[in-house]
């Protein structure tokens, strides 16, 4: 009996081992199969995590060429600033110059014509007092 259970052991042990041969090479299999996604993955992430550094380099430079025209762009206002300063102060001066000769003209006219008015007015008295007396000295050498 003891070869017979031995046998019977020894089968069992078989059909046990290749059962177990069975699961271990579907293990492995499916290890491979997972490896290999791994890697996929991994290379994936890989490339991916490039192209991120890849755009976060872009954005990089694209934001100091932003800032450095930024910068130009105020230096250009500030500077057409200052000449639309200029030009307003040369304009006001212009101003002022020809705010002063109008008024000069304006009061040389308005003495001329005053100093006209009145040597008219005082002509036209002079005249009716000659008037007057012509009348008066006229008139009395007919009476």
């Amino acid at each position: 009996m003891q070869d017979s259970q031995f046998l019977e052991r020894l089968v069992a042990v078989e059909e046990r081992s290749k059962s177990n041969t069975k699961r271990l090479d579907e293990v492995e299999g499916r290890m491979d199969e997972n490896e290999r996604i791994l890697n996929n993955v991994d290379k994936s992430l890989s490339v991916t995590v490039e192209q991120i550094k890849n755009i976060a380099e872009d954005l990089k430079t694209t934001s100091i060429n932003f800032k450095e025209a930024i910068m130009r762009s105020n230096t250009a206002n500030s500077k057409e600033t200052e000449i639309l300063k200029e030009k307003y102060n040369e304009l006001e001066k212009k101003y002022e110059k020809l705010d002063t000769k109008i008024e000069q003209e304006t009061i040389g006219k308005d003495a001329e014509n005053w100093r006209n008015s009145k040597s008219k007015v005082i002509s036209w008295i002079i005249t009716a007092i000659l008037t007057i007396i012509a009348g008066v000295l006229g008139i009395s050498k007919f009476l």
